[in-house]
């Protein structure tokens, strides 16, 4: 054991899991003990029990598959044991009221945010993987006509492991992947399951072992059943790769049946399995409405581009602004130079093929799903961010390894800097998590609110700080309350947002209260559907723009802002670093 464990501390790969293992310990508490999560659209900790409940009810759904549901449940389950022992009664009521209280469900959200940890260590791994098998190519050797010596063929593997550390450093220090990975939401997930698909793909290409195909086929049934969107990464790229691969090897032509042999009855299994877990044999009425609520208003409502080629451009310019702006430009450059390196580098066209996948399940994703949602959000440009640290790691290692000596040491230092600039990136998002507006929102109100005084309160669970629970909080809008995620001790009202209320107090998050009085988001005035409608309230416009300007008999008696430097102002999502506004009856 002692062998064992000193051989893992010389490992540099324990080491960049480890660093990624810190950056996202940060949000493993973020806004807890609670009865609800900060994580906005997080999938825990009450949405996961929600999944579990509907998925294989007859004619009902829940709009993600529950795989990630049944994968939770199993930690969950001594919690959901005695919540259900606790209930005063199994009336749905009284269950709901057990399990939505602060223990449980911090208890849930601890759970999922690790499962969240732990599957971006291994999208971590993974991308260190690909990027060693296709640097085995890239940098050069050949199955077929072996590097003729020793010395050369120890380089030639030094190099891979080179490209592959550096690779899977690239992924540990991503932006997006820092912050998914220390929330509860899906993109990690199924991101795990589709990455592990890819890397399985690539290794029965490379390593010649069609069985390989059958865990590529169970991994990416195991991602689309994660989240839909998965679909993405391989409607695409694995028939374009298979394609490839034909074309390009003599082997595959020559075992075809024997690859028909896997393939078919994998994908056969997979597609099944799939339609299994999804509830389509179980419920079928309930999987063809949840697909058309996909299709239809769950897509559409959101898009943020309009759908023309106006729009297409608009979504491509973000796109490049997001990949081509601060350390992600210099990020970006390298990927597109370690994917040049490896298209020139073809004595395996095995090996060749195999690394050009993650570049087909980059475009396949964009094509087919980036143009058709049309969202360009960074969760949903995180499978393109990530694939790219494969290629990030072959073009560092290539010019770290230089025959000059000039070119290495600017490429080590080079390297160095880009790291230590993402570095920075990356502790901004645990900065933005440590010292929350919300709490020091939360400690205004422990100070000035008194047992008894009325809060009125706006938007939803995640964008709200955590009320005393001495004050009466009531939460208005028009939406049927037996319809929202409740929160213990806060009385739900439906009446219009305008209604007089006896509230000393109004807490709203800012970029809740902008949806009203600010069209941000726009593209050459195309606004998503579910902002055009907000601004479409005359009535809650007027009330919320007189609410900002003190003309309600409100003043604004506390603005709870994001923390200041050294660290930059991120806002990767409408939850995270946003400002509080508290205002106080006026005397």
């Amino acid at each position: 054991m002692r062998s064992l464990l000193q051989f893992r501390l010389r490992n540099p790969l324990v080491w960049i899991l480890a660093v990624a293992a810190g950056l996202r310990l940060a949000g493993l508490f973020w806004g807890l003990p609670a009865s609800d999560g900060w994580d906005d659209d997080g999938f825990a900790p009450r949405n996961f029990l929600t999944a579990l409940a509907l998925t294989w009810k007859q004619g009902s759904y829940f709009t993600y598959p529950p795989l990630h549901a049944i994968l939770l449940m199993v930690p969950a389950l001594p919690g959901i044991a005695i919540a259900l022992l606790q209930a005063p009664s199994f009336h749905q009521a009284d269950v709901i009221g057990e399990f939505t209280k602060p223990g449980f469900m911090t208890y849930f959200a601890v759970l999922a945010r690790l499962a969240s940890l732990a599957m971006s260590l291994g999208i971590v791994w993974t991308v260190g993987e690909m990027a060693r098998l296709a640097a085995g190519g890239a940098l050069g050797g050949s199955r077929t006509a072996p590097i003729k010596n020793a010395t050369a063929s120890e380089s030639h593997s030094s190099k891979a492991r080179q490209a592959g550390l550096l690779a899977a450093g690239a992924a540990a220090l991503n932006f997006g992947l820092t912050y998914y990975g220390q929330v509860s939401n899906l993109d990690v997930p199924y991101l795990f399951w589709g990455m592990l698909a890819l890397l399985w793909g690539m290794r029965a290409v490379v390593e010649q072992q069609v069985r390989r195909f059958w865990g590529a086929a169970l991994f990416a049934a195991a991602g689309i059943a994660t989240k839909d969107q998965a679909y993405a990464l391989f409607l695409l790229s694995l028939p374009l790769f298979l394609l490839l691969w034909f074309a390009a090897d003599r082997w595959p032509r020559r075992h075809a049946s024997a690859i028909a042999g896997v393939l078919l009855p994998a994908m056969a299994l997979a597609l099944i399995l799939l339609l299994l877990v999804d509830g389509a044999v179980t419920n079928p009425s309930g999987f063809a409405r949840r697909i058309a609520f996909l299709t239809g208003p769950a897509s559409s409502d959101y898009a943020a581009y309009p759908k023309n080629w106006d729009g297409v451009r608009g979504l491509l310019m973000d796109v490049a602004a997001w990949f081509g702006t601060g350390p992600a430009a210099l990020a970006s450059l390298l990927a597109l130079a370690g994917l040049f390196l490896h298209s020139l580098r073809t004595a395996d066209r095995g090996v060749w093929v195999a690394g050009l996948l993650p570049a087909l399940a980059m475009l396949s994703f964009t094509l087919c799903f980036n143009f058709i949602a049309l969202r360009s959000e960074a969760r949903f440009l995180l499978p393109q961010s990530v694939l790219a640290c494969v290629y990030i790691g072959i073009a560092a290692a290539w010019l770290m390894s230089a025959a000059r000596r000039w070119v290495r040491l600017g490429a080590r230092a080079g390297v160095a800097l880009l790291a230590l600039a993402a570095l920075h990136l990356d502790t901004a998002v645990s900065a933005a998590m440590l010292m929350d507006p919300r709490y020091d929102a939360e400690a205004w109100m422990r100070a000035h609110v008194q047992p008894g005084d009325g809060i009125e309160i706006f938007g939803q669970n995640a964008y709200l700080p955590r009320f005393p629970p001495a004050a009466r909080v009531m939460r208005p809008g028009l939406r049927p309350v037996a319809t929202r995620n409740p929160l213990p001790g806060v009385t739900e009202i439906r009446a219009p947002y305008d209604s007089p209320l006896p509230a000393r107090f109004i807490v709203v998050s800012d970029w809740w209260l902008s949806q009203y009085s600010a069209p941000g988001g726009a593209w050459r005035g195309h606004r998503p559907r579910v902002q055009a409608a907000l601004l479409a309230d005359e009535r809650a416009r007027r009330y919320f723009t007189a609410l900002r300007d003190g003309r309600l008999g409100y003043r604004l008696a506390h603005r709870s802002g994001p923390a200041a430097a050294p660290w930059p102002q991120v806002h990767i999502h409408e939850s995270l670093n946003e400002a509080i506004l508290i205002f106080e009856r006026a005397p």
